[in-house]
């Protein structure tokens, strides 16, 4: 294709106009280095979207990490994705929002499909459980790596639901709304979610791990360690398995601004969470989108987004049409960052390493004999503890099949958290992998115990003492 000089002039010019180079508040700036610092994040990407329409991007790295943040290195984005599907059923169904779901998926026997709606699932209302009880990743360093239709049709069929109608955020629940669209529209997910990443000019934004050089690809991290991609496979991919940049997703910003209803007028009676994290009362749900309601004259329509090493953030303010989006290795959240830019009353946190770190640190050196003491002398010193990231540190572990590290992870848990039945549970795995299936039985047991409607638990059991007769 030949370009005349005059249209060469023409797009450099308007790709020019595209961007901005305004710096980021100072105080929002050092909060960036400090966490890149600590290696919180270890790589932040920041695309901001502005009412005029240009675009500003901003790339923060630590120096020690070796692929390079900039606005088209690629991310895992997580449940942001979930907007996307969202946005699908929106605009691609072909039949009713409130159609039930016995209407896609009538060979399944359980009558909870009678009263379930595509609305329901959209909006984490159905009653739909986060994950299915027997969710039973084969590594759980990858852990939605391998489900399909199948494993799908198997959860549907045995299917319970608790407290319909009420808010509760449900995975699960978008893989089911993901297939619901497929049998709708008779087109997979390349051809649904590839259609709209044209229409949105997401030209590096990616449905697997499979199309891209993996060196344009950050590392995932988590509390110190790099970590494992997550391959979302079958229709676990329209809850979290696109994988994006900056730059695409401030395309994608701009496509919603025109698009997407929600950002264009008052949302009319968005669902109450009850999620105390951004303010009690204020943070509600409508159609794919958490909406942030701060004070009576402003409307924040955001996302977030986690796998096994990144995290994300997208946001955009009603009130002044401005968008920004924040995508970043390490589990750290950035929710706070992205909402100060786009809402700057709103107060930014101020992470710490945890004991974890510290613990992943002794683990990297080859010197986890005893990780339960060195877990209290950090606690006697002092140290931030967050029991979450040792959870995240035992199930990247034990998909490692590092069980020896795993093992000891677990009993952390168990001793700061005796009276959640998980932890039991993530014990008696453990136990279990090493062939000591005697105490593994114990530790299902008192997991039962605590949680004693489980069917899953039940089959765990059943499943050591065949192998100890």
């Amino acid at each position: 294709m030949k370009y005349s000089i005059f249209s060469l002039f023409l797009f450099f010019l308007l790709a020019s106009c595209e961007e901005t180079s305004e710096p980021l508040p100072q105080y929002i700036e050092d909060e960036i280095n400090r966490r890149i610092d600590l290696k919180l994040n270890p790589s932040i990407s920041i695309g901001i979207l502005q009412a005029d329409g240009k675009a500003r991007f901003f790339n923060y790295n630590h120096e020690d990490i070796e692929i390079k943040a900039d606005k088209q290195t690629l991310y895992e984005i997580g449940s942001i994705t979930k907007t996307f599907t969202s946005f699908l059923l929106e605009t691609r169904l072909i039949s009713d929002k409130n159609s039930t779901l016995n209407n896609y998926f009538p060979k399944i026997d359980n009558e909870i499909l009678d009263s379930i709606t595509l609305h329901d699932l959209q909006n984490h209302i159905a009653g739909v459980p986060r994950l299915s009880e027997g969710f039973s990743p084969k590594d759980w360093s990858d852990p939605f790596n391998g489900y399909s239709d199948e494993i799908l049709y198997e959860d549907l069929n045995s299917l319970t639901m608790s407290a319909q109608g009420r808010w509760a955020y449900s995975n699960l629940g978008y893989s089911i709304l993901g297939k619901s669209l497929e049998v709708n529209t008779n087109r997979n997910f390349n051809e649904l979610m590839g259609d709209l990443l044209q229409n949105t000019e997401m030209y590096r934004t990616y449905l697997n791990h499979k199309n891209f050089d993996e060196q344009k690809m950050a590392k995932p991290y988590n509390v110190g360690t790099e970590n494992s991609y997550w391959k979302f496979t079958g229709p676990s991919r329209y809850a979290g398995g696109l994988i994006s940049c900056t730059k695409d997703m401030i395309n994608y910003l701009r496509f919603q601004r025109e698009n997407n209803i929600l950002f264009k007028q008052d949302i009319i009676n968005p669902i109450q969470t009850n999620v105390p994290n951004l303010g009690d009362t204020k943070l509600f749900y409508n159609n794919g989108w958490f909406v942030l309601k701060p004070n009576n004259d402003q409307t924040i329509l955001l996302h977030n987004g986690g796998t096994g090493g990144f995290i994300s953030f997208i946001g955009y303010n009603t009130k002044t049409n401005q968008g920004v989006v924040i995508l970043a290795n390490g589990l750290e959240v950035v929710d706070d960052i992205g909402l100060s830019i786009i809402y700057p009353e709103f107060e930014l946190g101020k992470p710490k390493r945890s004991i974890a770190f510290e613990i992943a640190d002794l683990i990297e050196e080859d010197k986890a004999d005893n990780l339960q003491q060195a877990y209290k002398q950090f606690l006697e010193k002092g140290q931030h503890e967050d029991i979450i990231d040792v959870y995240w540190l035992e199930r990247y572990h034990f998909g490692k099949e590092n069980y020896n590290i795993s093992m000891q992870l677990s009993e952390i848990m168990v001793e700061v958290l005796p009276e959640d039945w998980e932890v039991f549970d993530i014990k008696a795995q453990n136990l279990e992998k090493l062939n000591q299936f005697e105490k593994a039985v114990e530790f299902y047991k008192k997991a039962q115990s605590l949680n004693p409607d489980s069917i899953d638990l039940e089959k765990k059991i059943k499943r050591c003492e065949e192998k100890l007769s």
